[in-house]
């Protein structure tokens, strides 16, 4: 028995290599099914629209991420925030590749519907975690700091490898840790 990964795994993790490379309106079947070594038609058999594709690789995102989420440990809130930034840290390879939902969110106005209502609900989930977090550890909920944390992660990943420079994503992280620390501790 083998672990290799189906066609429709490869065309999806070589799709998402190129959206995050160079955003969704630049990814082709053609460029994908080049990366993966079959012909387009190969591609557009498991995915016959790049709508379809784009969903598609937004949900097996989202499914990584929200697998992430689910083993941090949430009993100490600056502990959990420090995982949490971690994966935005993963996220970011400098000059070469970004969040893909960064990415699609800062092309949301030229996404098919269904994949912006995908990236969406990858967006509602990080919100929806962050604010389960406040809310147990200071007993209100705080969806505004829950905000403040997805936005400034997201356009800080954007700003930094716009400037190639990974410094500023730590120094947003460490503004906000502080932040959380006074809100949630406090």
């Amino acid at each position: 028995m083998t672990n290799e990964p189906t066609m429709r795994c490869k065309i999806l993790l070589a799709a998402e290599r190129r959206v995050r490379a160079s955003g969704f309106a630049e990814m082709s079947f053609r460029d994908v099914a080049t990366d993966v070594g079959v012909k387009s038609a190969s591609v557009h058999y498991h995915f016959p629209t790049k709508a379809n594709l784009g969903v598609a690789i937004v949900a097996a995102y989202t499914k990584r991420f929200s697998q992430a989420l689910d083993s941090i440990d949430t009993s100490d809130p600056l502990i959990a925030f420090d995982a949490y930034a971690a994966l935005y840290d993963l996220a970011l390879v400098v000059d070469e590749a970004i969040c893909l939902c960064a990415i699609m969110g800062a092309e949301s106005i030229g996404l098919p519907q269904p994949v912006n209502d995908q990236t969406r609900a990858f967006f509602q989930m990080n919100l929806t975690w962050l604010e389960r977090l406040f809310e147990a550890h200071s007993g209100t909920p705080k969806p505004s700091l829950a905000r403040l944390v997805v936005t400034a992660l997201e356009g800080a990943i954007i700003v930094a490898s716009n400037a190639q420079d990974r410094s500023i994503l730590a120094d947003v992280t460490a503004e906000l840790r502080q932040m959380i620390a006074q809100r949630i501790k406090g």
